[in-house]
């Protein structure tokens, strides 16, 4: 029953992020300057993993016009400075459905990504235990079904195009009254 709880929320998901977990040409994040409102920020805090990534650390922090290579097939995974969490969905049927994003992955150039969260999910017998969900992206960002409120602080982005995708920052926006920095 809990798995497919697990499926429906995914697919709900994925019909309203409108894009499937296998990539976004180009970054949403680069459109950050057309943004309503600015929301406090938080950022990568370090590489967890990386796999045919040539200078990983550079998408660590602040935008700063340094990015890490992610190369075709490969993967990095980032742990955040905070968690992220979802905003609730605002709107109505006559103006249509809206969800403010969690965060966005700031780049340069196009690119074929994944984006996925490390949560923590119950399996049949009621044991957690943790698995990739993927994210919903959009135009500016990426966020994720409010089913997830723990919030996540692992990111994996993983390079599914065939050429090198190039990541300078993977921002995160706080929620109010939500704050767990971890160092």
């Amino acid at each position: 029953m809990r798995q497919r709880r697990l499926l429906l929320t995914g697919l709900l998901l994925f019909l309203s992020a409108g894009l499937t977990r296998h990539g976004l040409s180009g970054f949403p994040g680069k459109m950050l300057g057309q943004a309503k409102a600015e929301r406090p920020k938080f950022y990568a805090l370090r590489v967890v993993f990386e796999m045919n990534v040539h200078n990983p650390k550079d998408c660590l922090g602040a935008p700063d016009g340094c990015y890490a290579e992610i190369q075709p097939g490969g993967q990095l995974i980032l742990f955040m400075e905070n968690k992220l969490y979802p905003f609730p969905i605002i709107g109505g049927w006559q103006e249509g459905f809206a969800q403010p994003d969690s965060g966005s992955v700031v780049g340069k150039g196009e690119g074929n990504f994944s984006l996925e969260g490390w949560f923590p999910i119950q399996d049949k017998q009621e044991k957690q235990r943790y698995d990739w969900i993927p994210l919903g992206l959009s135009a500016t960002g990426f966020s994720f079904w409010p089913t997830y409120d723990m919030g996540v602080n692992m990111i994996r982005i993983t390079n599914i195009g065939t050429k090198s995708l190039l990541v300078d920052a993977v921002i995160g926006y706080d929620r109010e009254g939500k704050e767990d920095r971890r160092q």
